[in-house]
């Protein structure tokens, strides 16, 4: 039986690093932007093909999250206004936290993924929201799937930071999800990072 459109979209944010955040970034080259995404594309299809065990392919995302991904920008996304009020400690606890709870979410779809390519279609530049460089996830037997990948180089260096799947930002998703889970903690940053920790 095929997969849904549904858990299609739920693969391939994961397979994008489906985290983000829509903020102004500086200047960029968009050849930079895409070459970025052609080379995690890569990483990310061998990944998925490799055969390893469920927890070394959990690792191995990660890994590839933490370089190719700015976590600190996409943390501070996702937690919203509580961010402000956090002190730094929690910021630089959240952030490997998150990291590690967002890898073992979406890694564990990896396995309905196999065979699937990822095909980098060109970049634009947005200016001040970044670059956008537009991909189609391509699984034999299903849907394509469109996927534009937001880069930004505020951090220094380009790094993705949001993905818009099928004309929906995966920040949305990312935003109420961790929001729902801060609630149910009472607001508790603390909280919600033991919860991280141990999912």
């Amino acid at each position: 039986m095929g997969l849904s459109r549904r858990a299609l979209m739920r693969g391939a944010a994961g397979l994008g690093l489906a985290f983000a955040i829509l903020s102004p970034a500086a200047a960029q080259s968009t050849s930079a932007a895409q070459q970025l995404v052609v080379t995690l594309s890569a990483e990310l299809t061998r990944l998925v093909n490799s055969g390893q065990p469920a927890a070394q392919v959990i690792g191995s995302f990660q890994t590839l999250l933490t370089r190719y991904a700015d976590m600190t920008a996409v943390s501070a996304s996702v937690v919203g206004p509580a961010w402000r009020s956090a002190s730094a400690a929690q910021k630089q606890a959240f952030v490997p936290a998150f990291t590690n709870y967002f890898a073992k979410r979406y890694g564990r779809t990896f396995a309905e993924y196999k065979s699937a390519t990822i095909e980098v279609q060109g970049a634009q530049d947005g200016g001040k929201a970044g670059v956008l460089v537009n991909s189609v996830v391509k699984r034999p037997g299903q849907s394509d799937i469109r996927v534009g990948w937001q880069v930004s180089d505020r951090s220094g260096s380009p790094r993705v930071v949001n993905l818009i799947i099928e004309g929906v930002s995966a920040l949305a998703n990312e935003r109420a999800e961790v929001g729902a889970m801060l609630d149910a903690q009472g607001g508790n940053l603390d909280k919600l990072i033991a919860q991280m920790k141990s999912a």
